[in-house]
């Protein structure tokens, strides 16, 4: 117990200074493993066909950046941020969000393996509910990708689609 931030008279709870700076710099430390994921990116979205649509590939950029505060941020055109990664330190699990077009909030409670990291969860999409798995590969400094799946009343996992990232920066090299 402590005194309040904003009304001193009254005792509130309140973290140890020497406990909030071991979790700052937790959290610090895990979010430096996405670190290479900062900057412009191509990608291809490969979604297969289904009974009510044909296979398709969608083509984009996609920026990233890291925040002050510890997210790993999504940039739109337009330059604003829209958190999407982070890393809880007080359960040690890293917490993949969505908040534009599908919600839904994804954790992953074995963090990176090897070069993968997988998150599962509730999502929401087109009003639909479902439990969601998204596997994170990174292939090198300059590519990565994700697969989503979807898992059925059985338990089976269903692929959904992929995603494939490649540095711009390497695409522009690799043109010249």
């Amino acid at each position: 117990m402590g005194p309040s931030r904003a009304d001193p008279n009254r005792q509130v709870g309140v973290f140890a200074p020497n406990v909030v700076a071991a979790v700052s710099a937790a959290r610090a430390a895990e979010i430096e493993r996405f670190r290479w994921i900062v900057g412009e990116w191509n990608y291809e979205n490969l979604v297969p066909q289904t009974r009510l649509s044909p296979a398709y590939t969608d083509i984009g950029r996609q920026r990233f950046a890291i925040t002050e505060d510890g997210w790993v941020s999504m940039v739109s055109p337009d330059d604003r941020q829209h958190r999407c990664l982070t890393f809880d330190p007080f359960s040690g699990q890293w917490i993949y969000v969505l908040t534009r077009g599908s919600y839904g909030m994804l954790r992953s409670k074995q963090g990176w393996a090897g070069q993968q990291i997988t998150f599962v969860g509730l999502m929401t999409m087109i009003g639909v509910e479902c439990e969601w798995r998204m596997t994170w590969t990174k292939i090198s400094e300059t590519e990565f990708r994700f697969v989503n799946e979807e898992r059925t009343a059985e338990g089976a996992w269903v692929y959904i689609d992929e995603w494939h990232f490649r540095s711009s920066l390497s695409a522009e090299s690799t043109s010249r």
